[in-house]
């Protein structure tokens, strides 16, 4: 049995600014860096040009790197939106981008957990292990506090830090930590 249909369990989703910066970082930022690549081998004699012209090797050639930049940002933006949690009446199961943490309700030391401010907690803010972070969203592994920790985090400033007898703890970013936090209580007792 599911206990998510409350929306407030659910994790939050990216802030507007994560799309926006995953995509400066992807698109255009490429495209720039090739331009001004392209600026300076202009007097090369030895480049080899479309149609013998630098003009329309130019536009090709940024054209290219557009195509293979949208190419890389088009998936990369749909993991964004891969923001889910599901509560069963064993597990507590993430879903957050590329990664998946499924973390059975006895592992889960609910007496220690509570809800941070990372910026008043510096000891638990996220380093990045093996996750996917721009500003605005981090997801994955992380390190923090020492351990290994699946972290879901869409601006960090309300979240839920859960320790777990499991080898690794949880550091997520539900939409309502406290009623998340509270319904784990329950599910447990």
């Amino acid at each position: 049995m599911t206990h998510t249909d409350d929306p407030r369990l659910q994790l939050a989703p990216p802030p507007e600014r994560a799309s926006t910066w995953l995509f400066l970082l992807c698109v255009p930022l490429p495209v720039a860096i090739t331009a001004a690549a392209l600026l300076t081998v202009q007097g090369d004699s030895a480049l080899v040009l479309v149609g013998d012209s630098l003009p329309l090797t130019v536009a090709v050639t940024l054209a290219g790197v557009a195509l293979i930049s949208l190419a890389v940002w088009y998936p990369l933006a749909r993991a964004m939106q891969r923001q889910q949690l599901l509560l069963t009446d064993v597990s507590l199961q993430l879903q957050s981008t590329f990664y998946r943490c499924d973390v059975p309700l006895r592992q889960l030391q609910l007496e220690r957990a509570r809800v941070v401010d990372l910026d008043e907690h510096p000891q638990l803010r996220p380093r990045k292990s093996n996750g996917f972070s721009v500003p605005g969203l981090r997801s994955g592994w992380f390190r923090s506090n020492g351990r290994r920790t699946f972290v879901a985090l869409a601006d960090g400033r309300r979240t839920l830090w859960i320790p777990s007898s499991g080898g690794h703890d949880l550091l997520i970013e539900p939409r309502d930590p406290r009623a998340l936090l509270d319904r784990l209580r329950a599910s447990a007792a």
